[in-house]
């Protein structure tokens, strides 16, 4: 009897012991995030930053110095080409006008009485050379009078040089008058005023830039200018893909091409490297850009196109090689070789090893880098896509 205790007693612990190791070994089993492998597009891509610009703009400066008169506009407007935006105190310039106006009076008064005075010459040179043919005048009078006359002409061609001075003073206080008027250089939208009625703005120089007044922008087409990397310029081409991500759209990229490459490097603000100017225009859009906007960008290098992908976690190696872990329908994994192709920031793309729809682990990094051939895994619910 006490025999027949003991063995019905060793039989239950055996059995416990079989469901502990069943309940706990799921327990220990560690807990994994899985992929699926998708079939798509992805992108080689080179990062750079910037911000936005119009692709067609004009920045209005001063061609001369005075006080703002009156500004007609604000930021914000449309402006059709032609229109009045702002006027300079014309006072200066239409004294200017009348002074040179008066100056030009009166060198063509001075060329009509010089022109008068060589008439008068010419007739007394006619009379003393009848007279001195006949000798009844003396040669020294005769010549006095040549030298007259010749005197004479070069005084007239001196006024008519003094006229052409004149006139050219007058066109050019005519222009400067006409500069105190600003006109919208073309259609577009006033994206600055930075001028206020009372001001005084200054032309510019050879030395010196003249006041920044107002930028007139076509909105239409919006350029994003990008800082490219030196060690990356290598990989940038014309009509190469690019998703722009704008600063109030973070999550909402907009597309566009590459349109110019700079050819000269410049030194990066707070960096000792240097960086190229990039232009990429974005195709036309419905949301609201301006220019100014911080944005960073996303230049496609090269594309794999309809091919397998596979979040970049889930991509092991192995010396040489590459190996994902394949969730098998009992939840244990398997070491499968894959090849791969070209990688964005986030995806990986396979050209042999896996099929579509094949279920992947991805992570965590820690426990991944943990697992052996025919290893047991509790499937956790996935983090979304580029998660670590």
């Amino acid at each position: 009897m006490k025999k027949a205790i003991i063995i019905g007693l060793a039989v239950t612990a055996f059995v416990a012991l079989l469901i502990s190791k069943q309940v706990t070994g799921n327990k220990d089993a560690p807990e994994m995030h899985i992929a699926e492998v998708e079939q798509g597009n992805i992108a080689d891509s080179i990062l750079a930053s910037g911000n936005l610009v119009f692709n067609t703009q004009v920045q209005l400066r001063s061609e001369v110095t005075g006080r703002v008169a009156k500004v007609f506009v604000e930021e914000g407007e449309s402006v059709t080409e032609g229109d009045i935006l702002m006027r300079l105190d014309t006072t200066a310039f239409e004294s200017e006008v009348a002074r040179n106006k008066a100056v030009l009076r009166a060198t063509e008064i001075d060329i009509k009485h010089s022109e008068t005075r060589l008439k008068n010459i010419e007739r007394q040179l006619s009379r003393q050379k009848e007279l001195y043919e006949v000798g009844l005048a003396g040669q020294e009078v005769y010549e006095n009078l040549q030298n007259a006359r010749d005197l004479a002409k070069i005084d007239i061609e001196a006024r008519r040089e003094a006229y052409n001075q004149a006139q050219a003073s007058l066109l050019i206080a005519e222009d400067r008058l006409n500069k105190s008027v600003f006109r919208a250089p073309m259609s577009g939208l006033l994206a600055s005023v930075n001028i206020k009625e009372g001001e005084t703005v200054i032309a510019g120089t050879t030395n010196i830039i003249g006041s920044d007044l107002m930028l007139v922008a076509d909105p239409s087409a919006i350029l994003a200018e990008l800082r490219v990397d030196e060690t990356d310029i290598a990989g940038i081409k014309l009509d190469q893909h690019a998703d722009i991500y704008a600063a109030a759209y973070p999550n909402q990229p907009f597309t566009g091409k590459v349109i110019n490459i700079g050819t000269s490097a410049k030194n990066q603000a707070g960096s000792q490297g240097l960086s190229f100017k990039v232009k990429v225009l974005l195709d036309a859009t419905d949301r609201q850009l301006y220019a100014g906007m911080s944005c960073r960008a996303e230049i496609a290098t090269s594309i794999a196109e309809n091919g397998l992908k596979l979040p970049i976690e889930a991509i092991q190696k192995e010396d040489d090689s590459y190996f994902v872990w394949k969730l098998n329908a009992d939840n244990t994994v398997t070491k499968t070789a894959v090849t791969v192709g070209i990688s964005s920031d986030i995806e990986q793309a396979l050209t042999s090893g896996v099929a579509k729809g094949d279920r992947i682990v991805i992570g965590p990094a820690r426990p991944l880098s943990s697992l052996k051939e025919g290893d047991t895994v509790a499937v956790k619910n996935s983090p979304e896509k580029g998660a670590n």
